[in-house]
């Protein structure tokens, strides 16, 4: 089975059109495929998501502002659907936030 090129962009048009929002979390347990959201999620962090569509592949931006979630270190990241479906999570390197730093994350999804 081949899935065509405009098949493909149908996925990425259905992961732009259900985007919802990003989240950052403070939990640093490894993410895994069974994962339904994260590990300690800070409400306050959970900020809409934005997108740019190119041929098979969206790019899904989020933006944690200089006033927004300050004095938490983070350790993870989650994009989630309108569904309220968690899309993906992903850990790292503690991030101290203050009102000093704001924090981007891109996640770019290709359409194979």
């Amino acid at each position: 089975m081949t899935i065509t090129t405009t098949g493909k962009n149908a996925v990425r048009d259905l992961l732009d059109t259900n985007k919802d929002y990003g989240q950052m979390g403070t939990d640093s347990t490894a993410p895994t495929e069974g994962d339904t959201g994260l590990g300690t999620a800070v409400a306050v962090t959970q900020q809409s998501l934005t997108a740019s569509k190119s041929d098979k592949q969206v790019v899904l931006s989020y933006e944690l502002n200089s006033t927004t979630g300050n004095s938490n270190t983070y350790t993870e990241f989650e994009n989630t659907l309108s569904s309220g479906t968690n899309f993906n999570r992903v850990t790292f390197a503690g991030i101290q936030k203050t009102s000093a730093i704001e924090i981007q994350v891109s996640t770019t999804v290709f359409i194979r």
